[in-house]
């Protein structure tokens, strides 16, 4: 039989298909194998997993495979952390998974909206003004999510579980999806759950996201470099420290937004320092 991971605990695994739920386990020469993820589909037969096939999207921390696409919630309150949001938009461009900006708590004023939208614009994300408390846009958000596997992304308290209420008239606490269906000794942060047609990864772990992409690759998960790249001087620039580079004069000028720029020099930075450590 095939069917797909939805969570984990330690060395059993609960898999689900249009026939049911299932409890299995690693024998044989799957036995030891760390790498069966929450979103694998996988063979079994006798309650033990034969086979992983391949994934379309894997992401490290927080591990999860399949991922179609992501949504990021964000509000006023609590701050945006603008520079994680960076770091998963360069994660979900490398592994081709599309990103959904919620922007919610609009009831509360359109200021982190409007920056989203400025800083944004380029990064290949579509961008939604939402509100758990009205109502606001949440079709448009649900549509989003119908016949995908979707992560749901975001810091504490910025109305991921409202939203879920909202959208599908459920009654999780604030707090919940990050609980639900967990286990005292759960080996992952990760969840799928369904409503309907509109399955949802609940990923917490994507708050302390972790990116294996290399910093003289960064620059080509950030689509508003594209363009401009082709006009600086040197073959292989990575707009950070050398001279005659587009992408930085466009940022200096306001054309691309100078606070994501300076970001990326930051990441960029910090991705040396980490290869640093391990050399």
């Amino acid at each position: 039989m095939k069917g797909q991971i939805v969570t984990l605990h330690v060395n059993e695994y609960f898999a689900e298909n249009e026939s049911g739920n299932y409890r299995l386990t690693a024998r044989g020469r799957m036995k030891g194998k760390t790498d069966i993820l929450v979103g694998d589909y996988v063979e079994f037969a006798n309650g033990a997993i034969e086979k992983v096939y391949p994934r379309t999207s894997q992401f490290i921390r927080p591990s999860v495979a399949n991922v179609q696409q992501i949504v990021a919630v964000l509000s006023s309150e609590p701050k945006p952390d603008f520079f994680m949001l960076d770091k998963l938009l360069v994660s979900a461009n490398k592994e081709g998974v599309s990103v959904v900006l919620a922007v919610n708590k609009n009831d509360l004023g359109a200021e982190i909206y409007e920056k989203v939208k400025r800083e944004y614009a380029g990064s290949g994300a579509e961008i939604l003004s939402v509100s758990a408390a009205k109502g606001d846009n949440l079709g448009a958000l649900k549509e989003k999510l119908s016949g995908k596997l979707t992560a749901l992304a975001g810091q504490s308290a910025v109305g991921k579980s409202s939203l879920v209420n909202a959208m599908f008239s459920t009654s999780l606490k604030v707090g919940d999806l990050s609980a639900i269906k967990r286990g005292k000794h759960t080996t992952t942060a990760s969840h799928i759950y369904s409503f309907g047609d509109c399955r949802i990864v609940d990923t917490p772990g994507f708050a302390v996201l972790e990116t294996d992409v290399e910093a003289e690759d960064i620059r080509f998960y950030y689509p508003e470099f594209e363009t401009p790249s082709a006009l600086c001087k040197f073959r292989g620039c990575t707009h950070t420290s050398e001279p005659y580079c587009e992408v930085k004069r466009l940022a200096e000028s306001g054309r691309i937004p100078e606070e994501r720029y300076l970001r990326y020099v930051e990441l960029f930075k910090k991705a040396k320092e980490k290869r640093r450590e391990y050399e």
